[in-house]
């Protein structure tokens, strides 16, 4: 049986492809801060072996680790670290070549700064990008450690946190509208968005197949759609009248909460080069059966109050 250890195990993606693979029949070593968790609990009763491990924890703790492992998914957090993700990321790569690791599914995604020459600066994606890089270093110098990437685009998940719409009262007509606010331009390209549920039934495609998918992105997109579409499903799946506001990201920058200005500047890259630029989009509905915003909106039971 395949031993696939993923990172994140609790998080959105590793826990999506966690238990995916599980339910293909992988033998799931699932590494998490806290063993002690809910959703750790749960994902050991759903079969994964639970192992106490942190991206910032040393190199030598984690080829412990990763030790036996045939596979390994991993999903780094800048938020939780910030600059040093790159730091960790790369420690993690090495560890996993050290443990004998044959293949290792990065999620990443486009290098912001490059292909804007320099306009946009969006951290957590920039820095993923040299992760990749240094990941396709290592299997060039090494080339039984084979490596593929997976590229999420903004999470339709957003839509129930980040980007809730809000309700507004007309005074005089006492009309209820939910204004759905957002830095993505109607005039430029629409917003690619997936299910990030989506990403565990493609990685564990990708595990199945190492020499196919050597080297390759996989990037992933449920919907692409601009602002008003946006509003339009969500009119339709809750009833509710969902209008929608465009932000400009220079505004969006100013909100103050944390990350404000980096989300205001991953927009504008949005907005001009899209999530993935000039990345085939097509692979991943070959593998999978993605969700569109409809669908996920009524698998989700999405509401507004």
């Amino acid at each position: 049986m395949t031993v696939v250890t993923v990172f994140g195990s609790t998080g959105a993606q590793g826990g999506s492809v966690a238990r995916a693979l599980l339910k293909d029949g992988f033998k799931v070593r699932a590494l998490t801060r806290n063993p002690e968790s809910e959703n750790s609990k749960k994902l050991q009763k759903e079969g994964a072996e639970i192992v106490k491990c942190d991206d910032a924890d040393p190199k030598e703790v984690i080829e412990k680790v990763l030790k036996g492992s045939d596979s390994v998914f991993c999903v780094t957090n800048f938020w939780a670290y910030f600059d040093k993700e790159l730091e960790y990321g790369i420690n993690i790569a090495n560890a996993a070549l050290a443990a004998g690791v044959k293949h290792f599914v990065f999620s990443s995604l486009a290098p912001c700064n490059k292909i804007s020459g320099g306009r946009y600066n969006v951290p957590h994606f920039d820095l993923k990008h040299k992760i990749e890089e240094e990941l396709r270093k290592l299997s060039r110098e090494n080339p039984t450690f084979v490596t593929s990437f997976v590229y999420a685009p903004f999470y339709m998940q957003n839509f129930k946190s980040f980007f809730v719409p809000k309700r507004t009262v007309n005074e005089a007509t006492k009309e209820v509208t939910y204004v759905l606010g957002m830095p993505s331009n109607p005039k430029m390209l629409p917003l690619d968005m997936g299910d990030i549920d989506d990403i565990g039934p493609i990685v564990a495609v990708m595990m199945k197949d190492p020499t196919k998918y050597s080297g390759q992105i996989i990037p992933f997109s449920g919907d692409c759609l601009h602002g008003e579409k946006i509003a339009e499903i969500m009119s339709k799946v809750t009833g509710k009248k969902v209008v929608y506001n465009f932000i400009e990201p220079k505004e969006f920058a100013q909100f103050g909460f944390p990350g404000a200005a980096e989300m205001a500047e991953m927009f504008s890259y949005y907005n001009e080069f899209g999530a993935f630029d000039k990345l085939d989009k097509t692979q991943a509905s070959k593998i999978t059966k993605l969700t569109n915003l409809e669908d996920y909106l009524k698998k989700s039971k999405f509401q507004l109050e």
